[in-house]
Order: structure tokens, then sequence, then C-alpha cells
């Protein structure tokens, strides 16, 4: 009986060593397969982990770019005393702004343009108009008396040329320095210089009426002027060559048409 216990016993030992050593291979088995599988996953994490560090040139020009703009509107935020972000954010809005405005201003400026060409608007140099009719009064346009009268029918005698010729003008004796005023309202056409007259002044009245006034200077008007009747255009001067004799006077003529008029009969 004791023989049959020990052979029981020792099977029943050998069998629980046996079982020992499957859970212990079995357990290892399973700890390896474990560590496989994890091994496995770390590699595509480690890759992965490889690319985000390796950044492209561009990218790495653009970080440094981006941190010193980020260290520049961090300056101006320090020295405003206020936040970066929203320096950041006004730029961007001013910037949008700006834009904005400048998209209004041209299309604003361009309709102006359309509308006008539309409407037939023209910018044009509207010039001053003068009128005389033949039934006006002319102004003495200095103080004297007439010297030499207007005579295109017949000669007079010049006393300095020594000859007879037609005069298309009145000759006002007076005095050097005398005050010669317009004698109706006009235009200034020209102010030139000659031999015969001196410092002369051509005057538009209108209607194809011009006034000459000779002999003059300091002359207080320029071209193109509108001139009032009665207003100062210069003053007498020291007689030209041709009137030595004659005298300081004022040459004083009419035109219509660019034909000689006898002013006196103009004369109020």
């Amino acid at each position: 009986m004791q023989k049959k216990d020990g052979k029981w016993f020792t099977r029943k030992k050998g069998a629980m060593l046996v079982l020992t050593l499957c859970l212990v291979g079995a357990a290892a088995a399973t700890t390896y397969y474990a560590v496989d599988l994890s091994d496995t996953a770390q590699e595509p994490a480690k890759e992965h982990m490889v690319d985000l560090n390796e950044s492209p040139v561009e990218t790495e020009a653009e970080a440094v770019i981006s941190s010193e703009a980020e260290a520049n509107l961090a300056s101006q935020a320090n020295e405003m005393d206020v936040d970066p972000k929203s320096l950041a954010g006004g730029n961007r809005q001013i910037r949008a702004e700006q834009e904005t405005a400048g998209q209004e201003t041209e299309a604003e400026t361009e309709g102006m343009e359309t509308e006008k060409v539309s409407s037939g608007q023209v910018n044009a140099v509207v010039s001053p108009t003068v009128s005389f009719a033949s039934t006006q009064e002319l102004q003495w346009p200095v103080a004297g008396k007439v010297l030499m009268d207007y005579s295109m029918d017949s000669t007079v005698y010049f006393a300095t040329l020594d000859q007879y010729k037609y005069n298309p003008a009145l000759i006002f004796g007076a005095e050097e320095g005398a005050q010669v005023v317009s004698a109706a309202k006009g235009i200034v056409d020209s102010i030139t210089t000659n031999d015969e007259t001196g410092t002369t002044i051509r005057m538009n009245l209108g209607d194809q009426y011009t006034l000459i006034y000779g002999q003059l200077e300091n002359v207080a008007v320029a071209e193109g002027d509108v001139v009032e009747r009665g207003q100062l255009l210069g003053y007498v001067a020291q007689p030209t060559k041709y009137y030595c004799k004659e005298g300081t006077n004022l040459y004083f003529a009419m035109e219509k048409d660019g034909a000689a008029e006898d002013p006196f009969l103009y004369l109020e």
C-alpha cells in the first residue's frame, strides 16, 4: 500500500512540474510577443518624428522672418504699451481699410470722368468780351487841347518833318507826365514801341473798333487786361524825334474794321 502511494505521489509531482514548466513557457512566449509588437508599433512613430523634424529651407526662412516680425511688433507694443497681437491685427485692419479707400477713390474718379464725358462737359477758357456802338461817346483821354487835327481827306503840315502828309490821329498837346486815361472800356490787345509814336497801346473796344494811344511812359496796364472807361493807362512821355517841334503830346487814333476813323467825332 505504501508503494502505491509513493508511486502516485511521484506521478502527481511530475505532472505538477510539467504543468509549471508549461505555464512558465507560455508566459515567456506572451512577453516576447508583446515586446515585439511594441517595437513594431514604435518604428512608424520614430519615422514620423524624423519627418516632422526635417523642415525644408523655405519653412526655416519663413520662421525667421515671422520671428523678426513678431519681435518688431513686440517692440512697437512695448513703446505704445499695447498687446502685440492687437497691434498686428490693427495693422492688418489699417491695410485693409487703405486698400478699400483706394478702390473707392478710383471708382469715384472713374465715375466722375464718365459722367463728364456722358454729359458733354468740356473745360473751356472763357475770353472776356466788350462792345462799342457808333452812338457811344469817348471820354477825353488827357487834359489838353488839340494840337493837330485828324485829316485823311487832305494833308497837314508837320513842323518837325517839315512836310505835308495825312494825319490819321488827333494830336493832343499835353504836359509831360500828364495822366492818360482810357476813353472807353476795352481790352488791351498790345503794348509796343516804335520810332514815331514811342510806347503805344492798342485797345480793342469790340465790334471792330480800336483805339490807339501813343507817346506814353510808365504804362499802368498789361496785354490782355480789361480796362474800364476812365482807368489810368499811363503818362505823357517826352516827344519822339517825329514830334520835337510840336512838343509833348498824346497820339490818339481810332480805327473801324482796320480803317482810320476821326476820334474827334466820338468825343463827349
